[in-house]
This record gives C-alpha cells, structure tokens and sequence, in this order.
C-alpha cells in the first residue's frame, strides 16, 4: 500500500498542492522524547454530491516510523471516517494511528482517499479492518505485525480491484537537525490543484483550511482537499494499556483470594511488562513500572483491586512520578521487584 501510494503521489506531484502549517507553540521533539499521532482534521470533495448512497470516502492512512530495531514499519488504517464531505471545513477529527513512540530517524505521514462503493471490495476491506480496530492499538509489538498483515491484503485487493486515489499525499519528517522536515506538531494540507491556480496562501484556522484572496482567510471552496493533523507530545493522555490492565487486576485479585505466590508472580509479570514497554519512551517505563509497583503494593495495605484504566490527568497529581524526579535516576528493575 505505501509503495502504491506514494508512487500515485508521485505521478501527480505537480498537479497537487502540498503544505505542512506547523503549531507555533510546539518545538520539534527528540528521538526517545516523546510520541506521535496522526489525525484526520478536514476533507472536502468537490464532487462528493453526485456520489449518492451507492458510494462513500474510504481513507487508508497511517504512520511508518522505526519500531523495535526495525528501520520502518508502518501503522496504518482503512476505514469510513464519516463527516460531511460535501460541507467544506467539517469537523472530522477522525484519530488514524494510536499514540507511536518517537525513537528516531525519519517518520513518514501518509493518506489515501478512495471512491469506494457500498457492495464492492473495497467496502468488505473497510468492514474487515474496522473488525481488526482492537488489535491495531497497544501492544504495539503486536499491532505492527498485524498492521503489516493488512497493508498488504488491501494492497492486494487494490490490485485486483483497479481502484486509484481520489486524493493521496506521502511526506515524511525526521528529527531536528536531521535534514528535511523537523518532527513536530502541525497541519499537513493536499490540494486538488496547483499552488498557481489557487486564489492565495493558505492557512489553518480553528484546525480547519483557509486560503486567503486578499478579503481575508475563508474556507477553502472548490477543490478536493485532505488536511491531516500530526500531533507531537512528550507526555502520553493513556498509561495503562489493557494488557497491563489486566496483569493489575489479576495480581490484585490474587492478593485479595489468599493466593500470594501468585499474586507475586503476576506482580513480577506486570512491573515488568511496564519496565519493558515497547509502547513507552525510556523515561516513561520506568515512571509507569514504578506506578504499577505502587498501585499493586497499596492492595495489601487498603485491601481493594485496583481500579479500571485512568488518564494521566487523573493518575498523575497523585503518583506518577515527574520525568525528572530524583527517584528514577538510579532506579533499577530489581528495586521495584524487592
């Protein structure tokens, strides 16, 4: 799929209009700093009135970045992101990939969209891969091997099918001082036409395409646009991923049914799966091992299971400790297992 794709790119480079809008707030973040994630923001399709009921935009899209040695393994997806295609500047904020960690190199962004009808293939693709949707988020180790699986039987479909893009767009980003795009949150906008023959410059506005004619930013009119959001943090919004979630659970459970070899064990199993996260950064799987060990811990002092997942801004004020925090400087794995 990122072979066909980007050599559709490539064939209508000049025929279409690319630009990245960066977020003036945000710095570019270092390798092993931080996590990516990619959003669909806006779409318009000019002709997308005249589809009717028998077709609907099918959007593959994703991330491939170096992941567990590997120079590029992709995350992609190929969905219905549903939204009002005909209404320029509709509010789709559709989440195309799962927070990926950064761990340096060179990142590259890509979306494809797609005339697809209701009772063709690639409907039975989108209907296939949304029933996969579970398997495509943490574990990542996981995850990417199935993603892969996927790319290449849509890869396979499009081939039997014939079906070529409406729309596509292949860019790719690195870290800073790496040559090329820096790494960091933005807009990345594709056009349905040349910069020449657009009225203006154009810009981003509440997350959404403008272009100014001179009267000031309106939203963009007339011509078949994707606008992708790439969203660059150093902190994650999610800590506890299912897998984990359920280590805490059972190694709780255990403690509280009279079991405490097992209890031990599943214990060992979960501080571990934490310190050894392929899902986190280097400093946040010591953070979260050292959450974990805490939380599983207080079950034998209060006596209760541990609670269902929580985001950080409700973990964090009260144990999650801060990156910098004095007592992750000389921890150890075996200080946690004690």
């Amino acid at each position: 799929m990122w072979t066909r794709v980007a050599g559709w790119f490539a064939q209508n480079a000049e025929h279409v209009t690319v630009e990245f809008v960066a977020d003036p707030e945000q710095e570019p973040i270092p390798p092993y700093g931080g996590y990516v994630r990619l959003w669909l923001a806006d779409g318009f399709l000019a002709k997308r009135a005249s589809w009717g009921n028998t077709h609907f935009p099918a959007l593959h899209g994703g991330l491939a970045l170096r992941f567990l040695g590997s120079e590029s393994t992709p995350f992609t997806t190929f969905a219905r992101p549903g939204g009002e295609w005909e209404t320029p500047g509709a509010q789709l904020d559709f989440p195309v990939t799962a927070l990926l960690p950064f761990n340096g190199g060179v990142v590259e962004v890509e979306a494809a969209l797609y005339r697809a009808s209701v009772a063709g293939p690639l409907a039975t693709a989108v209907e296939l891969v949304g029933s996969l949707s579970a398997l495509l988020g943490p574990p990542l180790s996981a995850a990417a091997a199935i993603a892969d699986k996927v790319s290449d039987g849509l890869d396979t479909v499009l081939a039997a099918s014939g079906d070529r893009p409406v729309l596509a767009v292949h860019w790719s980003m690195a870290s800073a001082g790496g040559g090329g795009h820096p790494l960091r949150s933005g807009h990345l906008a594709v056009v349905d036409t040349s910069s020449a023959d657009l009225p203006g410059p154009l810009s981003i506005r509440d997350g959404r395409l403008h272009v100014d004619s001179g009267r000031g930013p309106v939203l963009l009119d007339g011509a078949d646009y994707l606008l992708l959001r790439v969203e660059c943090r150093t902190e994650r919004d999610d800590w506890r991923f299912p897998d984990l979630d359920e280590l805490i659970r059972l190694a709780g459970s255990a403690y509280l049914e009279g079991h405490p070899d097992t209890y031990r064990a599943r214990r060992t199993e979960a501080i571990s799966r934490a310190w050894n996260s392929t899902d986190l950064t280097p400093t946040d799987r010591k953070r979260v091992a050292k959450l974990v060990q805490e939380e599983l811990d207080a079950v034998t002092q209060l006596g209760a299971v541990p609670g269902p997942s929580r985001t950080l801004e409700t973990i964090a004020p009260q144990r999650l400790p801060a990156p910098d925090a004095a007592e992750l400087t000389d921890l150890r794995l075996d200080d946690l297992l004690r």
